[in-house]
């Protein structure tokens, strides 16, 4: 992997805005949700960022998120 890809989901990774959109969607989102945050944080210049370890960071926030929340 690019190396400035895995710095900028290094640095996505120690933000709260994965959690925050895990907690936003209470652990469930659609498609379009999903394209949406992926947009954002390019927006806050996560980017370039590989989509697919996105998606593994936001179901590790999930697995977090459910198990505090039960």
């Amino acid at each position: 992997m690019n190396a400035k890809i895995e710095s900028n989901l290094r640095k996505l990774a120690k933000t709260s805005l994965a959690m925050n959109f895990v907690k936003k969607n209470n652990g469930e989102w659609n498609h379009q949700n999903w394209l949406d945050f992926l947009a954002e944080i390019k927006r806050k210049g996560y980017e370039p960022i590989d989509p697919a370890q996105v998606g593994l960071l936001l179901e590790e926030k999930k697995a977090q998120y459910l198990t505090v929340k039960a």
